[in-house]
């Protein structure tokens, strides 16, 4: 296993990601298992419909824009509403190898799927790499290997009932990310909206403490959050937290980066688009420097825009209807013009610039 730091480049072991180098036959073997494992579970219908993390036409996209169909629908019935923000400490290095067994088993999986995972699980040796200095062979108890295609799919299938066990909110899962979406009762006065909000709170840390405990699978007390969305203004007046450990309220943040995308307390994209147009200025930078040195060319300028910022165009386009329309009209002359300032182009030239979008053609593909 090489570490390689989450964030910052000197950090303790604790926040780096171990990434397990694997041998090439053994990612061959995994790769036809997963085909033939994935292909089972569709076939049963054994994952939820709510998870959307490593499967198949199931996008990061959707899940977004099912998210955000929630917390719009609810507050459009003037309903208070939580979003708790859960993060699992280690997710994929917690798992439990017998419990993961247990529940495959009781799941219906075939004999020879679980002799399969059993063997690929159990006995499984390892040594670290820090630098060139190498650490003696110990063994791991618990945990999939990081860089494994067969590990995401298990966990998720291993997790596949928790949306039952969260029962009383609207859950939202992305591999090990879950969001719970909570609301007070509808048709009451707002006073006590807020009351029965936080009781269905309650609930639900409850239940998730719970089936954290029995799964194994520790739940990151420091990072999950919790963010309220009302037409009401400020922040609710009590504190959630969970019932065992330390008991450190929850805390409430007014914005909270969901699935790559900013989301504030009020849905208002302006943060996001700010940051991701930054974002895109940076590279547009970097892509004229080419020419600055004189090892650039027209073609060269056009293949580093598609490659490095047209993603990002990209990325801000399903949550284009949700704009306002000076948003969106901003967003269409920003692309327009980022465009012609990454070829260096003074004159447009429509035969060149087929490839390129109008405005018009913009919002109509959107």
């Amino acid at each position: 296993m090489i570490l390689l730091a989450k964030k910052d480049s000197i950090c303790p072991p604790s926040l780096t990601r171990p990434i397990s180098l694997l041998d090439s036959f053994q990612k061959i073997g995994e790769k036809l298992f997963l085909t033939r494992f994935c292909d089972l579970l569709a076939r049963r219908g054994l994952l939820s419909d709510s998870q959307s993390g490593f499967r198949e036409h199931f996008r990061l996209q959707t899940r977004l824009l099912l998210f955000l169909e929630d917390i719009y629908s609810l507050m459009s019935n003037s309903a208070p509403v939580c979003t708790v923000f859960v993060d699992f400490r280690a997710a994929f290095d917690q798992l439990w190898y017998l419990g993961c067994i247990g529940k495959l088993r009781n799941l219906g999986i075939p004999s020879s799927y679980l002799n399969w995972i059993e063997a690929w699980l159990i006995n499984r040796r390892c040594y670290i790499e820090i630098n060139g200095c190498k650490s003696r062979w110990f063994s791991i108890e618990k945990g999939g290997p990081q860089g494994s295609v067969l590990t995401p799919t298990l966990f998720i299938t291993y997790n596949c009932d928790m949306n039952i066990s969260l029962s009383g909110c609207i859950s939202h899962f992305f591999a090990d990310d879950l969001a719970g979406i909570l609301a007070g009762q509808l048709g009451i006065k707002y006073s006590s909206q807020c009351l029965d909000l936080e009781k269905r709170i309650k609930t639900f840390l409850d239940c998730l403490e719970y089936y954290s405990c029995l799964t194994d699978q520790p739940i990151n007390l420091n990072k999950t959050e919790a963010m309220f969305t009302a037409r009401a203004i400020g922040l609710p007046s009590f504190d959630i937290h969970f019932s065992h450990g330390k008991k450190e309220s929850i805390n409430w943040v007014s914005e909270y980066k969901y699935l790559g995308y900013i989301i504030s307390s009020k849905l208002g994209w302006s943060k996001f688009l700010k940051h991701m147009m930054t974002k895109i200025r940076q590279r547009i930078s970097l892509i004229k420097s080419f020419k600055i040195f004189g090892c650039s060319s027209t073609l060269l300028r056009k293949t580093l825009f598609m490659s490095f910022v047209l993603p990002l165009f990209t990325w801000i386009y399903p949550i284009f209807p949700l704009l306002s329309r000076k948003q969106q009209q901003d967003l269409s002359h920003f692309y327009y013009t980022s465009l012609r300032r990454a070829l260096c182009c003074l004159q447009w030239n429509e035969n060149f610039f087929a490839f390129a979008l109008d405005e018009k053609s913009l919002e109509d593909r959107c």
